[in-house]
Parts: structure tokens; sequence; C-alpha cells
């Protein structure tokens, strides 16, 4: 049960809920899934957008190695016997053509709880983890960029608050893990140079669900998952007006995972932006994943 843990909380780990446009968005918290007090992850990703997908729903494949290069370190420990804190720093380089930019991406702040703990064996009654995340602008956002090609943009640019549900259940090699989160993102004015001068941006509410499968062998496992990101549209009033529209992609990640020894764990996986459902509104990536945890137990 405590290697499932460990690598399902790997696994979820990859899942990257933002939008992969401009650098980042709404992420899954760290969570110690297991009977650890403190976990650490850092996750290496090497990330290429594919595709554009216009709000008429019109495809254009990208040929312009829109690339980018990420570091992401996660620590979680814990508060109580029930609750848990973690923070997530992601560090980012993006290139376009000739130009790069590097530095820190939106940091994430998270309080979870231990909601639905498994006291007593059942067939179904899965594990389950509530959370509440705050997400901060703490890098440029495309309404702050001087690049004609808005390469520096590494965020969203807004604060956004969320609550979410994670829920795992293994069947000795089988096991499933589902999560749902909603979160809502607040307004800011901007001083933009690429929308000629001072705007207000209105974004609104957006949310995630994944569902994902496993399978156990020893000290490996492969699973796979599927999700669904939807935000509604950013309206924008001042130097420009615009009514905007709601952006909507499906992600599909495939991963294996391989127990070093009973405390860390190591994963590889690949995420897909662009293979499943009726994508609206965004750049769709396809990403490479190596990360390392270690946790240390009560």
């Amino acid at each position: 049960m405590k290697y499932f843990l460990l690598l399902a909380a790997l696994f979820l780990s990859q899942v990257s809920l933002a939008a992969s446009c401009c650098g980042g968005g709404f992420a899954f918290p760290a969570l110690i899934l297991g009977d650890d007090s403190t976990q650490v992850t850092s996750t290496y990703s090497y990330g290429r957008i594919s595709d554009d997908v216009r709000e008429n729903g019109k495809w254009i494949k990208r040929d312009d190695n829109n690339l980018s290069q990420t570091v992401t370190l996660e620590a979680a420990t814990l508060l109580s016997e029930h609750f848990q804190a973690g923070l997530i720093i992601p560090l980012i380089q993006r290139q376009l053509g000739r130009e790069q930019s590097a530095g820190t991406g939106d940091i994430s702040l998270s309080l979870g709880h231990e909601t639905f703990p498994e006291l007593s064996f059942s067939k179904w009654k899965p594990k389950g983890l509530t959370f509440l995340q705050l997400t901060l602008p703490t890098s440029p956002s495309i309404y702050d960029s001087t690049s004609n090609m808005a390469v520096d943009s590494r965020g969203r640019g807004f604060y956004s608050l969320g609550a979410g549900l994670a829920l795992l259940k293994n069947w000795i090699k089988y096991d499933a893990n589902f999560h749902a989160e909603v979160h809502k993102s607040f307004g800011r004015s901007f001083s933009s140079p690429s929308l000629g001068g001072d705007i207000e941006a209105t974004p609104g509410w957006g949310g995630s669900l994944m569902a994902g499968i496993g399978w156990n062998k020893g000290d490996y496992r492969l699973g796979t998952s599927v999700g669904m990101n939807i935000e509604e549209s950013i309206k924008i009033s001042g130097a420009q007006n615009s009514s905007g529209a709601a952006q909507r992609y499906y992600p599909w990640a495939v991963q294996g995972s391989y127990m070093l020894d009973m405390e860390s764990a190591v994963t590889l996986s690949y995420v897909d932006q662009s293979l499943l459902g009726d994508p609206n509104n965004t750049n769709l990536s396809k990403t490479m994943n190596l990360s390392y945890q270690k946790r240390w137990p009560r």
C-alpha cells in the first residue's frame, strides 16, 4: 500500500492543470498521500507547443520551436494528524526563435486535509483528501510582456483561489485515482505595452477533472490518465476592449515509476494536450517530465 501511495503521489504531480499558453495556470497541489510527515518532489519538464486552436475551433500547426524547460520544486509537510501544507515553485525557461526568457513562474500555496481516511478495509471505499490552493502572480504574464512574441510571459498574472478533492484506491496490482478542482481568478489592472496602455483584465471561474488507472508490479508502476481543463473568458477593458472566449483542452498522460527504496522513487511521464477532445482558444503542448520524490515517515 505504501508503494502505491508513493507512486500515485508522483503520478498526480505530473498532471498539468495549467493552460499551455504563456507559462502557467492552476497546478495540482503538493499533497502527502501516504503515512509520511514530509515529502519533497523535484521535476524537470521539457515541452513544445505543437498546435494553436482558435476561438472558432480552427487548428493551426506550430513549427516555430516554441519550447519551454521547467524545474518544479514541490514540498509538503504535516501540520497535524489530518492537516498539511504545501508549496510549489516553478522555475521556467522559454524560447521562441531567437528570443529567450527565464525566471520564476507562478508560485502556489496549499492547505490539505485527510477528509476521507482509510480506517478499515474496504473493497471499494477510496482514500480521499480535500484541499485549498492559492496561486500568486509571481511572474510576468502576457499583459506585462515587453517581447514581440510574449516569450517573457511565464504565468497567468492573476491571484487564483481554488478548492478540490483527490481520491485514490488500489487493488493489489491495480489502482485508480481521481481529482476535481474549481478555482476563481481575480481581476487586476495592468499597464500593457502589447495592448497599448492601461487595461483592466477580469477573469472568471475555471476547473479541471482527471481520472487515471495504474498497474503495479513489485517496484514498478505503469499508469495513464485523461483530463479536462476549462477557463472562462477573460474580459478586457481600457486601452482595448474585448469579451474574450472560454478556453478548453483535454490532457492525456502516460507514466512509468520505479521505487528506489521505501521512501523515494523516480518517474518518467509524457503529457499530450493535442490528442483528445474538442479544445478551444488555447495552445496545445507535448511535454516530457522526469521526477524524483523523497519522503520522510512519521
